[in-house]
């Protein structure tokens, strides 16, 4: 049997585009503002960033959602994250609820690749998400991610589907009507001058699309 929970919403990445205490605080105001998810990614900088990512995980208790942290199970049993988000498909999600608990939340990077989704939900994945959706990464190893092959995914797959990579508030709707679960968003609210109200505003969208769909 297949463990997953239906996840969505707003999911917050937190990495460093900013100083430690600047991060912080906008995380803390984001949360505010009504994130769904936390999730800590300082690349290979992740054990140097052990009080960034203590803090972030007393935030996301504080305000009862759910704490993962990217690409390192260890840091992940450290902090007595919620769950971990993962970039390669080394570890399974059995392997992280062997050492995390049985409830662990554990997602995927697929990009373009629907083989990957299926293995993810074969092995009990939670979600996956895409990189990128409007913007090319630095990394060849993250796609422009077209919003047909978004559509053909969640159809295809009953784990939770994530969209990320560019995302704002003007291209945040088209994104929804693709058919995710959820989006995930980094820079358009840490760098935004107002991270609470740009929450806020994430969700007021989302929220909109609901309706849309449900009536």
């Amino acid at each position: 049997m297949n463990h997953y929970h239906k996840l969505g919403g707003l999911y917050l990445v937190v990495s460093p585009l900013l100083p430690d205490e600047k991060l912080v605080f906008a995380a803390e105001s984001a949360l505010d503002g009504g994130v769904d998810m936390l999730q800590f990614s300082a690349g290979k900088d992740t054990k140097d960033k052990k009080n960034l990512a203590s803090k972030l995980s007393v935030l996301a208790v504080k305000h009862g959602i759910p704490f993962l942290v990217n690409n390192s199970l260890e840091l992940a049993k450290e902090f007595k994250a919620d769950g971990v988000h993962f970039n390669t498909f080394d570890v399974s999600p059995e392997d992280v609820r062997s050492i995390l608990g049985r409830e662990s939340i554990v997602g995927y990077t697929v990009n373009i690749d629907l083989e990957k989704v299926k293995w993810a939900e074969r092995a009990g994945a939670d979600y996956v998400s895409f990189c990128s959706i409007f913007h090319q990464c630095p990394s060849a190893e993250c796609p422009i991610v077209s919003l047909d092959f978004v559509k053909n995914v969640t159809a295809a797959t009953n784990i939770s589907v994530f969209a990320a990579g560019g995302i704002n508030l003007e291209n945040v709707f088209s994104v929804l009507e693709a058919g995710d679960d959820g989006i995930v968003v980094t820079s358009a609210i840490l760098k935004s001058k107002d991270p609470k109200q740009t929450a806020k505003a994430f969700k007021q969208i989302n929220g909109r699309h609901e309706k849309q769909v449900f009536e």
